[in-house]
């Protein structure tokens, strides 16, 4: 068939780009060389929270949140979406700016409000709010099953007519005259008009053979799953910005802990994303174990039943590109998720695809995430000093 947009990668937003592309009657192809889900997705905690300091990441939570909330109804299929609730927890030194980023996020249409320390024990009665200020409170909060998700995104996909191709590497980027004519794979050409690299940690290597500088950095993230005593039946999920963790419940009695912290997680960093030590220390465990029970008491009792490493595609400030590439025409990044990707990518697959199909204005909101932004100085920057969230 005659192929408009090669999609490389089949991550959450690859596959979410390839579903929009394919409502738009676009003739697609998602190569992937693994499996749907097979990367960084597969292990993401895939926390949905809308608490963002700038109005276009907000608004992109939000309507990515109605996808999750609704996805059988919109996508099809099943994202194991589950609203369990979420609350940020800051000092007390941070709690003007916490007020003020959930004004904005309220302006935008976010369920999302203060509560005081004395308020957060009635939401969470097993917490401690030792040395909190309070915390924005999300009742719409919840998580997803990632992997379930990424595989509805990618059927959604194939039965409106891409073409799903798994196992497939692709090796280089081919152009002819400052333009992409396709891609150059193990198993193949495949020659398309445009070409979308959506390929996580994979893809600054990906374009650095044609002499792109992609500004990302791979870092080795961490995850510790504990089991809960048996009286600790149910928490929301907790994010923490004393202690620097986040607690997400998942089934089975089990806790997901994890660092949001920017130092630590930029300070493992991988160099070959395909070979990268994927066990997790016992310090590192030992740590969030602390900083869990430290929190929710109850954790005291709780025991470690696995953990596992996986990785971030980190920008400078922390926010995505989502842009053409520069100086090749046709050919379009959607990489440097930084932590947020899964959350945001089904706003961001209708961005994306708008963007390839449609071009873009000066007005619209993927500007923001232009490759120009690293060497003008425009960064995104957020609104507060309590961590790097957007």
């Amino acid at each position: 068939m005659s192929i408009d947009v090669v999609v490389v990668g089949g991550g959450i937003n690859g596959v979410s780009i390839a579903y929009h592309l394919a409502k738009h009657d676009a003739r697609a192809v998602l190569l992937e060389k693994g499996f749907i889900a097979g990367g960084p997705t597969g292990r993401s905690s895939a926390i949905i929270r809308q608490h963002y300091s700038n109005a276009v990441t907000a608004k992109m939570a939000l309507k990515s949140l109605r996808v999750w909330q609704n996805f059988s109804d919109v996508v099809g299929g099943d994202a194991g979406y589950i609203q369990t609730g979420i609350m940020i927890g800051v000092r007390p030194q941070d709690v003007e700016g916490l007020k003020v980023n959930i004004s904005l996020q309220r302006s935008v249409g976010i369920d999302t409000n203060f509560v005081p320390p004395e308020v957060i024990n009635e939401l969470e009665p097993h917490l401690d709010t030792a040395g909190l200020g309070g915390a924005a409170y999300e009742p719409e909060g919840g998580y997803c099953d990632p992997a379930m998700a990424a595989n509805s995104f990618a059927h959604a996909a194939k039965e409106l007519g891409v073409e799903i191709r798994s196992g497939v590497t692709v090796r280089s980027l081919s152009m002819q005259g400052g333009k992409i004519t396709g891609v150059e794979t193990d198993q193949g050409f495949y020659a398309a008009g445009s070409v979308i690299v959506a390929a996580g940690p994979w893809s600054a290597q990906l374009l650095e053979p044609i002499g792109v500088d992609v500004p990302i950095i791979t870092a080795r993230v961490k995850v510790g799953i504990y089991r809960r005593p048996p009286h600790f039946a149910r928490h929301q999920i907790w994010t923490d910005f004393i202690t620097q963790v986040y607690l997400r419940p998942e089934t089975g009695n089990l806790t997901l802990v994890g660092t949001i912290s920017p130092q630590e997680e930029t300070g493992d960093l991988v160099t070959d994303p395909d070979n990268f030590n994927e066990s997790v220390g016992l310090d590192i465990l030992s740590r969030f174990s602390e900083r869990a029970a430290g929190r929710y008491p109850a954790m005291q009792s709780s025991h470690l039943v696995s953990s596992y490493a996986s990785l971030y595609d980190i920008t400078p400030d922390w926010h995505p590109i989502l842009d053409a590439v520069p100086g090749v025409g046709g050919l379009y990044l959607c990489a440097g998720s930084s932590g947020h990707g899964f959350k945001l990518a089904p706003a961001v697959g209708e961005m994306m695809t708008r963007f390839v199909l449609q071009g873009k204005e000066p007005e619209d909101d993927i500007n923001l995430f232009s490759f120009e932004r690293f060497t003008s100085g425009n960064l995104v920057r957020g609104q507060y000093d309590y961590s790097i969230l957007g």
